[in-house]
């Protein structure tokens, strides 16, 4: 076979962190939105691996996260479970796992389809999938002309690159050529892969009839026998030998350079329609950061053959868990104004930490105004809306630990040019604060812009964040404070008519909020924790505050 593998520092800053900053002494309101704002046919003797770049090549991603909409079509999805970390049975579970399951659901989530996995031997899935099978493949497959020829292909997901994986102990060779000269060592490897291919063609002399190749019936057997002292090398790519000397780091090791590339793609019946809405969820992944995720998830952190951060996890067996927000606060939970479902950064943290912890979200929504006291009553097992964290309201609720940090800033008009400074806002007593009373920005806007008192008629109070946007565009007020995360997205959905001006006026935590005395608090600080350490947070960041548009 051959095989394959401080956040926001735009404009505002949104930092995630882990751990404690200083909060500010008061509430934290969330905004509204303006606006709704079988044999496998082996590749016929190729004499060189041709090379190809080490880095997935440039494809253009979505400029928003609209990608097709396949309507809950049912997508059969085929793999080998066999190539660690890429797709195999994890053996504490039992469960079928890795990169490239990972990879799929995911596209599913993202075009709106169900995968329905299958699993068959590596002999059988091209000729399977070209048959039509299946719908899509996958097994560390490189994508090579002769393959193209049987099947369609995606995108590359992954670049790998052979290296020789030998045993821990190897001193009698550490290149291609002190291997062929000596006689006596051995290759194990799989016929009608690129491993194989380069063994015969780069390390040894071109004829695929040499006895130094010794040949198995997966790479999980030729890797046994390389442990074992019956063949003394083994061809594999980057992907692959990760998984091997992760599950066996005393035992086995890379010697040399690379000795070719590959990329992997996955695989189609020919004329499939698959491919294309494929193509883009690929392209997006990659400009969000969820393939960076999946590299440090499987190739990292994750250990086959023993208790990793993920096994670590408490599991929750199936619980239901009541989540709550307002979607009010583009982008962390809103209404999309286009498809009319609920999403957000806090919708996609909520989901993946369940996804860890084994729960299922029952998602409900409620106001800002009833919010803390409803999950203070136990109405809600967890509630979140970019409530900072204070002391006051630890009183009332138990936050989580923090999951982001945002600063307040000053939103203006796109015109505005009479003030960029705190100082300067105040000098002018024409301009007008708009804000919501009780919350973070309005306390900012009292003690660090204007003069400490609370009845300042300067500042001019709203029901709501959409409303004091609103009045903002209209010239109403002149400055509304706000943090990072809702700026982003009010200045997303009126580009032309908003803009941010000075520094950071305050520093904000947010947290997840839950019934005092929850046994989920912890359970989600430990998964938090996992997913600041696998990159999955930043994942976030980059997909709704960069790539979305409302």
């Amino acid at each position: 076979m051959d095989r394959r593998i401080a956040f926001l520092s735009l404009l505002v800053l949104v930092a995630l962190v882990l751990a404690s900053c200083g909060a500010t002494p008061t509430p934290t309101q969330a905004p509204e939105p303006t606006q709704a704002p079988e044999p496998t046919a082996a590749p016929p003797e190729p004499t060189e691996v041709p090379p190809e770049p080490t880095e997935l090549p440039a494809v253009e991603a979505p400029k928003t996260l609209r990608l097709p909409d396949l309507d809950g079509r049912t997508v059969v999805a085929v793999t080998g479970n066999d190539y660690t970390p890429l797709n195999f049975v994890d053996p504490a579970t039992g469960e079928a796992v890795g990169w490239e399951y990972d990879a799929v659901n995911e596209i599913c989530r993202r075009l709106n389809c169900v995968v329905d996995w299958q699993v068959t031997s590596w002999d059988t899935m091209i000729a399977a999938v070209q048959e039509g099978q299946f719908d899509v493949g996958m097994d560390g497959i490189t994508i090579t002309a002769e393959r193209a020829e049987q099947v369609d292909f995606s995108e590359p997901y992954m670049v790998s690159q052979q290296f020789m994986l030998v045993r821990a102990d190897e001193d009698r060779f550490s290149t291609p050529e002190e291997f062929a000269a000596d006689e006596q060592l051995l290759i194990g490897s799989q016929a009608g892969t690129t491993n194989f291919y380069v063994g015969v063609y780069e390390v040894l002399d071109g004829d695929e009839a040499n006895p130094r190749i010794k040949l198995f019936e997966n790479f999980g057997a030729a890797v046994q026998a390389l442990i074992t002292g019956d063949v003394d090398m083994v061809l594999m790519d980057a992907a692959s030998s990760r998984g091997y000397i992760g599950a066996n780091p005393d035992q086995l090791k890379l010697v040399g350079d690379p000795l070719g590339t590959e990329e992997f793609g996955f695989i189609f019946t020919p004329g499939s329609d698959l491919v294309e809405p494929f193509n883009q969820a690929i392209a997006q992944m990659d400009a969000d950061g969820y393939l960076g995720y999946l590299n440090t998830r499987w190739f990292f952190l994750a250990d086959p053959n023993a208790q990793d951060i993920y096994d670590a996890l408490p599991d929750l067996d199936g619980r239901t868990v009541v989540a709550v927000t307002g979607n009010d606060y583009t982008p962390l939970n809103f209404v999309d104004p286009v498809s009319g479902k609920s999403v957000g950064w806090e919708y996609e943290a909520v989901d993946e930490i369940c996804r860890r912890l084994n729960c299922v979200v029952d998602w409900q929504v409620t106001s800002w105004d009833t919010m803390i006291t409803a999950v203070q009553e136990g109405q809600f097992d967890v509630g979140m809306d970019g409530i900072t964290i204070t002391a006051e309201r630890a009183e009332q609720v138990d936050f989580s630990d923090p999951y982001m940090v945002s600063q307040q800033f000053m939103l203006v008009r796109a015109d505005e040019d009479r003030f960029s400074t705190p100082e300067e806002f105040a000098a002018d007593e024409q301009l007008l604060i708009g804000s919501q009373a009780g919350t973070t920005n309005f306390y900012v806007g009292v003690y660090e812009v204007l003069d400490g008192d609370e009845a300042n008629p300067r500042i001019k109070l709203f029901e709501t964040f959409g409303a004091a946007v609103q009045a903002l565009l209209t010239g109403d007020v002149d400055m509304v404070l706000m943090d990072a995360a809702s700026s982003r997205g009010y200045i997303g959905a009126n580009p032309d008519q908003l803009k941010l001006v000075g520094d950071p006026l305050g520093t904000e935590e947010f947290g997840f909020i839950f019934t005092p005395g929850s046994d989920l608090v912890e359970l989600f600080n430990e998964a938090i924790a996992t997913m600041q350490q696998d990159g999955f947070l930043d994942h976030l960041n980059s997909r709704w505050f960069f790539l979305y548009e409302p």
